[in-house]
């Protein structure tokens, strides 16, 4: 600074104490940013070093404030706040203009702390003022906070797999990212452009502007033209930024509320930018700032369309998916039987229902298959998955399961077969199955459970069986594998559940929380009608907003009345040496209800495998296993279609068959064989205890 300059100024410094103003001058004018010492009411400028004058121009020094830098207003408030309160004020990324070497100006924004100069007795007479430019790094903090929205945009668009929730992340995460209102359109097949959602970033005005939804849309043109810029960017892929002219679109508003709420909004200042992936067009998203908001800047814009194009993205991806889920869907429900009938007294009611939101479609399915002598197969099952392989498997799964329980095999066989057709399948998905076979008349379910979740039994009288039992592998993981068959007694009017995991489980609840809750359920309403009961089991253990999981239930309700079908079951059996240890376990099962003392029980069980085993020899179709207790005896037969007539074996010749009926004729009390028209039926008696009722319920 020259020494003409420090003269001028010195008058203006008289008021400062200290001498060493006078030193300190010369270095705060080489400082390497912007100094500027304003002194007196008027804010006389007192001081501008050689840096401000090469970025602001030359100021008149001794001239006020106001006068000195007539485009800088703000300047003249901050001044006489410091000077009024004697307190340090600061502005945060103020922008200025600056002359360049080459001729022209550029704007840039500066951190400027404006610090009160205090005369000897500590009062305000002044303020000293350094500005640091910031623009490199306003830059790049912009750049990190533009990345880091964008990265945030991705990160819950990628999280989105349904078009309304896409939809509503798109406007929601616009809105905040520029401090406004966002508004997503998306094309129709029928070519007109519908508003998907709407979403301000301010809570409060969300009900407000929730009614552009429903209202006539304005154009959003100025120049009187009915294709609004929302249509025009979809079509054309241009982009468009500007501001709203308040009179033209208030205007152009469809009807008096639709304006009311546009003044209400107060939008000002728009921008408009195609949603797109290449040549497929989406539609078009705008964000809106009100009266009183920045303008938008070009690097908006590049925000803007980088939003866009991930928002293109996530939308295409969840339209894709919704189509497959769609497929997988329709697949699912062709190959799951249509509401079934049964004749007779028994009661029956199936439900199906895919995942809730975000979910895809599983593998979960049902089906009931009409036995002979009004008796009914039921299974459910699940294979693992959410995608139209599990949903192709499931109908193969649930036609091999079918075929077979409509041939009449046992559950074990069933179990087996289906087990053969997964392990051959070479799938590394699980699948599991409960399939059971109810006999009404008899008051019996003979079931196996391959992996599955066990079934529910209610009582008329409220008792909850949970029909666990042994269990066994989930299907296709051993290929040798076998199952036990279960034999459970249903007193009349039962309510049997059968069910998949998405009825019962639950992100907030555990499977053995779920089973109970569903087994309160059952009590509570047991004497409710099974279509009712379905639908209220559905409402509150699965409802549609907290359904991650597919689920399948079978109800199925025993008539109310039997007659003494405790004392005479008849089970049909294949012809196969699976059908003796079958034979086996269900008279074991039985005879245990009926309360058969313990040697009786065993005997019985002993001598009809014998009998079984020998009659799957001689016979081409299925055998039938009768069970008969009657006062102080019972009464076993088993009848082939053979005509052949059994012989016992001679003790002294090395006979191969026979064996069986010298045990027969050993311990029964009675034995013989019957002739019938279609085959013969051997049978044998054992004298037992007087029979106790049964119980209530119980379970094998």
């Amino acid at each position: 600074m020259s020494t003409p300059d420090l003269q001028r100024l010195e008058p203006a410094l008289k008021i400062l104490h200290d001498e060493s103003w006078g030193r300190l001058l010369p270095a705060l004018d080489e400082a390497p940013l912007n100094i500027l010492i304003f002194t007196g009411p008027d804010h006389q400028l007192a001081f501008l070093n050689r840096h401000a004058r090469h970025a602001m121009g030359r100021r008149p020094l001794g001239a006020p404030a106001a006068a000195a830098f007539p485009e800088y207003p703000d300047y003249v408030a901050v001044l006489e706040a410091v000077l009024a309160s004697g307190r340090t004020r600061t502005l945060s990324r103020s922008p200025i203009v600056v002359g360049q070497s080459g001729g022209g100006s550029m704007s840039i924004l500066v951190d400027m702390v404006f610090s009160p100069l205090r005369d000897a007795e500590g009062s305000p007479t002044g303020v000293f003022c350094q500005a640091v430019n910031v623009t490199s790094r306003y830059a790049d903090d912009e750049r990190l906070r533009i990345a880091d929205a964008l990265n945030r945009v991705g990160l819950e668009l990628s999280r989105s797999l349904e078009v309304p929730q896409v939809t509503a992340a798109v406007t929601r995460l616009a809105a905040e990212v520029f401090s406004g209102w966002g508004i997503l359109d998306l094309w129709q097949v029928d070519g007109s452009l519908l508003r998907a959602a709407v979403t301000h970033h301010d809570p409060a005005m969300q009900q407000l502007i929730q009614q552009l939804t429903i209202l006539p849309r304005v154009s959003g043109r100025v120049d009187g033209h009915t294709e609004s810029y929302a249509t025009r960017s979809a079509r054309t892929g241009q982009t468009f930024v500007g501001r709203f002219d308040a009179d033209k679109m208030a205007a152009a508003a469809g009807s008096p509320e639709h304006a009311d709420v546009l003044l209400r909004l107060r939008p000002l200042w728009y921008m408009i930018v195609p949603v797109q992936i290449g040549p497929r067009r989406l539609g078009s998203l705008t964000v809106v700032r009100p009266e009183g908001a920045a303008p938008f800047e070009p690097a908006d814009r590049a925000v803007l369309e980088q939003f866009a194009e991930r928002a293109a993205i996530a939308l295409a991806h969840a339209r894709d998916y919704d189509e497959q889920r769609q497929s997988a869907l329709t697949l699912q429900r062709t190959l799951l039987p249509a509401q079934p009938t049964l004749t007779g007294d028994m009661q029956l009611a199936v439900r199906y229902q895919a995942g809730g939101a975000g979910s895809e479609v599983g593998g979960d399915w049902y089906d009931t298959v009409p036995l002979e002598r009004g008796s009914i197969g039921i299974a459910v099952g699940d294979v693992q998955g959410h995608d139209l392989t599990a949903a192709a498997l499931m109908g193969q799964v649930r036609a091999v399961v079918h075929a077979h329980a409509h041939s009449g095999l046992p559950p074990a066989r069933i179990a087996e077969e289906a087990n053969a057709f997964v392990t051959d399948a070479t799938t590394e998905r699980l699948v599991t199955l409960s399939y059971l076979q109810v006999y009404p008349a008899e008051g019996l379910a003979v079931w196996v459970r391959a992996g599955h979740l066990p079934a529910v039994v209610v009582a008329p009288d409220g008792s909850v069986s949970v029909l666990l039992g042994r269990g066994g592998l989930p299907l296709g993981v051993d290929p040798e594998a076998t199952w036990n068959e279960e034999t459970v007694h249903l007193p009349p009017g039962a309510l049997l559940a059968v069910f998949t995991d998405g009825l019962v489980e639950s992100p907030t609840r555990s499977f053995d929380d779920g089973v109970d809750l569903l087994a309160e359920l059952l009590a509570a309403y047991k004497d409710e009608d099974v279509d009712s009961l379905a639908d209220r089991l559905l409402g509150q253990l699965a409802p549609g907003e907290v359904r991650r999981d597919d689920v399948a239930l079978v109800l199925v309700r025993l008539p109310a009345t039997a007659r003494d079908r405790h004392r005479r079951v008849v089970r049909r059996l294949p012809a196969a040496p699976s059908s003796a240890p079958l034979s086996r376990r269900y008279v074991t099962d039985v005879l245990q209800h009926w309360q058969v003392g313990e040697d009786a029980l065993e005997t019985a069980a002993l001598l009809v495998t014998e009998l079984v085993s020998n009659a799957t020899r001689h016979s081409d179709a299925a055998i039938e296993l009768r069970l008969e207790l009657l006062e102080g005896r019972l009464r076993v037969s088993v009848f082939d279609d053979s005509h052949r007539l059994p012989q016992v074996a001679d003790a002294s010749l090395d006979e191969t068959s026979g064996r069986g009926l010298q045990l027969v004729d050993m311990l029964a009390s009675a034995w013989g064989v019957e002739t019938e028209d279609r085959g013969k039926a051997v049978w044998f008696e054992l004298a037992v205890a007087p029979a106790v009722a049964p119980a209530q319920l119980s379970a094998a």
